[in-house]
Parts: structure tokens; C-alpha cells; sequence
């Protein structure tokens, strides 16, 4: 995958321009939705089939293992939530999975939800956010292509049942909970959809919230598609159209010195914990994060 990187604010919004005039299926050019890394190592993929060996914590374990971080399939730490959760969120009813799901995921529980985010300052943000002492990476998803990739070939196996967005939600859930279905009428869904969540609290709004849901192929996003399939720029800047388009994917790197500068430039503009986190623990880490000491800072006054 073509990896470009990304040192300023202003170079991010200038590679995006480039992105959208040469992808973008939209006449408003906004089908992009983003998600920030603070390592440009992590994958794709939610965080109940994360395994060791994709984070921090992997210098602790045996270097040949490569488990699953959670013990507990994910319909166990669902219904663990449930059950914790229910006597606040009443509103929900206990069958209604797909709701539970994004509360849970809204709230730190392992799901196969992944985040993203249609504001690319946000992405950026969570990128450089804590500034971990390695390289972050914001990733570039076309909306409207992958809808396109989503649905090619054999994305889904349809046997009799109307295919509809409800039906794809209620395949994905029965698959969650490990149901095993011989009904002739029935859809069996394998790749992520897309989709854009309720917003539950101020927080999912000010985020601009997306969420991928993980069908029955539990890869990561990257892995899934091939090199046909990356959103890679042209050198020449020219758009190139092909039929039934289905590039939908790109990668932006972003140099580990260069994250402490992006967040004062993103603060000048109003992407800042207070903003992004609205309420009590978002001003408090803001105003603890503006009152710290970087290095950075203080060199310039050396």
C-alpha cells in the first residue's frame, strides 16, 4: 500500500483535496470517513480480535504467541454488559443485540464495532493524541466505493431472504452469537458494513461517529482487499475513472516528530480534548495537557 506521509495540518488537508479530486464519487466530494492510529503498525480490525502481537505489550509475551487479547468470546462480554448496564439503560429492551452493541462499544466493551469519524481533523487528532514515541497513521476510507467493494462478488451469500440492510444487521448478530443457521432463508454476511450509529451523548456528535460492523471474515480491513483496491495518487494529480470503481482505501503516515506541532495547530482550530471529549473529564485532561511541559516547547526558548 502506498504510504504518503504527512508532516502539518496543512498538508493532510492538501492531500485530501488530491484524494477527493481523483476518488471521490461525490458531488459534494465529503464520502470520506477516517480513523487515526497512534501506531502505524495497528490494523484495521475491532478490538475483540485484536491480538497480542499488535500492541504495546507484546515485548511481554513469548515472541511465537499470537493470542487473542480477550479471553471471553464477545457475545459472553456482551451479555456481561447487559447485564450490568440494564438497570441505566432501561430504554433498551434485553433482545435488541444491535443496539447493546454500539452502547458497548461507546463505552470501552471489546466488539467487533470499529470506529471512524467523518471530521479528518478528529482522525488526526487520535493520531497524535498522548504523542506515543513512534509513527501514528490516519486511515482514508471512500464511503462510496466501499459500499461498491462491500457488495461485490461474494460479499454475502443470499439464500432466499430479502436482501436489506435489517437482514444484513441480523445475519452479522446471529453470527455473534454463534448461532448455527440451516434456514434456506437466510443472508450470511462476511464483509464489515458500514454505518452511521444513533448518537447516544454529545460525545458521538462532536466525534462526527462512524462504525464499521465486522461481518463473518474476522481479518483485518487491509487485509481483506487487494493492491487494486488501495486509493493510490497519481503523480500527475489527473483523475482517473474506472467503472464500477471500487477503491476505497489509503494510508497516511505521520512522522512521529511532527505529532507534538500538529496538536498545537489542531488546538488554533479547535480540535482539542475539550472539544473532542465534551464535558468535565475533557476539560480536565485538556487544561492538564496545557498546563504540562514538552520538550519541544521549552528547547524553542533555550
Amino acid at each position: 500500500m502506498q504510504n504518503i506521509e504527512i508532516g502539518t495540518v496543512s498538508e493532510m488537508l492538501s492531500v485530501l483535496e488530491r484524494l477527493q479530486f481523483q476518488f471521490s464519487h461525490s458531488a459534494k466530494g465529503n464520502s470520506f470517513v477516517f480513523r487515526g492510529h497512534q501506531n502505524a503498525s495497528y490494523s484495521l480490525i475491532p478490538g475483540v480480535y485484536r491480538h497480542f502481537k499488535e500492541t504495546q505489550h507484546a515485548r511481554l509475551m513469548d515472541a511465537s504467541y499470537n493470542g487473542l487479547i480477550y479471553s471471553a468470546n464477545e457475545n459472553e462480554m456482551l451479555e456481561h454488559f447487559k447485564k450490568e448496564a440494564g438497570g441505566i439503560l432501561c430504554s433498551v429492551t434485553q433482545s435488541d443485540d444491535f443496539t447493546w452493541l454500539q452502547y458497548a462499544q461507546h463505552y470501552g466493551v471489546p466488539t467487533r464495532l470499529l470506529d471512524f469519524t467523518a471530521n479528518p481533523l478528529v482522525a488526526l487528532y487520535f493520531c497524535c493524541q498522548n504523542e506515543q514515541p513512534c509513527d501514528g497513521a490516519v486511515w482514508v476510507l471512500n464511503s462510496h466505493t466501499y459500499l461498491r467493494w462491500m457488495n461485490k462478488d461474494s460479499f454475502c451469500a443470499v439464500y432466499g431472504e430479502e436482501l436489506t440492510r435489517e437482514n444484513i444487521y441480523k445475519a452479522i448478530i446471529r453470527n455473534m452469537i454463534g448461532y448455527v443457521d440451516d434456514d434456506p432463508e437466510r443472508v450470511e454476511m462476511m464483509r464489515p458494513v458500514q454505518f452511521i450509529p444513533a448518537y447516544i451523548d454529545q460525545r458521538m456528535a462532536a466525534q462526527s461517529s462512524r462504525f464499521l460492523l465486522w461481518g463473518a471474515d474476522k481479518r483485518p480491513l487491509e487485509e481483506m482487499i487487494t493492491a487494486s483496491e488501495e486509493m493510490n495518487l497519481s503523480s500527475d494529480g489527473i483523475a482517473c475513472r474506472i467503472a464500477d470503481d471500487t477503491r476505497f482505501l489509503s494510508k497516511l503516515i505521520i512522522p512521529n516528530l511532527c505529532k507534538h506541532d500538529i496538536l498545537r495547530a489542531l488546538e488554533l482550530l479547535g480540535i482539542s480534548e475539550k472539544t473532542v471529549f465534551p464535558g468535565l473529564d475533557g476539560i480536565g485532561r485538556y487544561i492538564e495537557q496545557y498546563y504540562r511541559n514538552n520538550p519541544d516547547d521549552i528547547g524553542r526558548f533555550l
